[in-house]
């Protein structure tokens, strides 16, 4: 009986939790972010501001919390999908593709500008206190790529996927971070191709020739 009240109990957080969440990002595309008080969500979501609070301390983590959960739902698909395209190339540029829509950085840049620096904020802190929860789930994907690589021999072995998932996942991110600011540089699809072959090849200068 214990345990059936504590599975009770904890679906019903994560359903407030998802309610939050849902009125929330509704009312940051409606009415932008800075605009956007706790009251006004608790209202939205119909709870008292205490436990908006109890789930979340800041209105960064909820746009955090939003994006992941996305990932999260969504990679198994995903993931399936580009366990069928032919290389590890075409791979990796398909899911960094794929997560400009999770990180809604077309639809509503702002939401993207906010989640990045609140993971950049976060990062250091999170490593350092082996909290899980400020984990990419993104990295998830990109490592499953890896490793499929290293299954066919198109990634080297003598680096953990992990690591080498969490350095093109940071190429990945500043990238769009600079695109943001400057669009009219460089198309983002362009810099996903750039950040790919950078990431496979090296910045060595590439002759046509093996070596």
């Amino acid at each position: 009986m214990k345990q059936d009240k504590g599975n009770r109990t904890e679906k019903k957080k994560e359903e407030t939790r998802k309610k939050i969440i849902s009125a929330a990002m509704d009312l940051f595309n409606k009415q932008g972010f800075d605009q956007t008080t706790m009251d006004q969500i608790a209202v939205a979501a119909d709870v008292a501001r205490g436990t908006v609070y109890n789930h979340f301390t800041e209105k960064e983590a909820i746009i955090y919390d939003y994006v992941q959960g996305v990932i999260r739902e969504q990679a198994p698909e995903v993931i399936g999908r580009l366990e069928k395209l032919p290389d590890t190339r075409s791979r990796l540029i398909e899911a960094l593709r794929k997560s400009l829509e999770w990180m809604h950085i077309e639809l509503n840049k702002d939401i993207f500008e906010i989640y990045f620096n609140y993971r950049m904020q976060k990062g250091v802190q999170a490593l350092r206190d082996r909290d899980a929860r400020m984990s990419s789930v993104f990295k998830d994907v990109l490592e499953r790529i890896l490793d499929l690589g290293k299954e066919t021999g198109e990634i080297r072995e003598d680096m953990h996927s992990r690591v080498l998932a969490g350095y093109l996942d940071t190429f990945h991110s500043m990238t769009a971070i600079v695109w943001l600011v400057f669009p009219e540089l460089f198309s983002i699809h362009d810099g996903i191709n750039g950040n790919v072959d950078l990431f496979l090849n090296g910045a060595k200068k590439q002759t046509g020739k093996s070596e």
